[in-house]
């Protein structure tokens, strides 16, 4: 069975307008985007949820391939892809963790874990949180932040719904100046 695109769309919109308004909020305060709260790449969420959820990272990782790439079955199955590009799209999942986690589904990877699907947003919310939490620390260690910003952005993290398995890839919180990277 496929999900509409319809009534996927709404979810979507309000964990990016969730994460915009933090993003707005922390950007306004120190005039910015980058800075050492940009975004974590995939790779990164997936290696810290693995920890959250008591699993290897290749475990969550093979879990997340393997939905994709049945999600694609699935796909040729029902005729909406091709046979021919059912391979090259399973060799950029295999390459590629941010297009694997975006056609995967998450009650799949759940399954494949052997865990409910509350249970892995649970685990990525988890991950969301602790990578956000080392950015701040981070960011107040090396001066980028002072005590009182910290603590502004660990109470708004405290309160913040953050997204689970499907809700991308970035944190949502920015600030510092340009052409600060980490």
């Amino acid at each position: 069975m496929r999900r509409p695109l319809k009534k996927s769309l709404p979810i979507v919109a309000l964990s990016f307008t969730v994460l915009f308004a933090v993003a707005v909020s922390a950007a306004s305060a120190h005039g910015g985007r980058g800075g050492p709260l940009r975004g974590a790449s995939a790779s990164t969420l997936v290696t810290q949820a693995a920890k959250e959820l008591g699993v290897t990272r290749t475990k969550l990782k093979d879990a997340i391939v393997d939905a994709a790439e049945t999600r694609i079955d699935e796909a040729v199955t029902d005729g909406d892809v091709d046979k021919n590009d059912a391979a090259d799209l399973k060799a950029d999942v295999a390459d590629n963790l941010n297009f694997a986690m975006a056609i995967s589904r998450t009650r799949t990877v759940a399954s494949n874990l052997g865990v409910t699907t509350a249970k892995l947003n649970d685990g990525f919310r988890d991950a969301r949180k602790a990578l956000i939490l080392a950015r701040i620390n981070e960011a107040l260690d090396d001066e980028q932040i002072d005590k009182e910003r910290a603590d502004e952005l660990k109470d708004e993290l405290n309160d913040a719904d953050l997204p689970g398995y499907k809700g991308g890839f970035g944190f949502g919180l920015h600030f510092g100046g340009p052409g600060f990277r980490r």
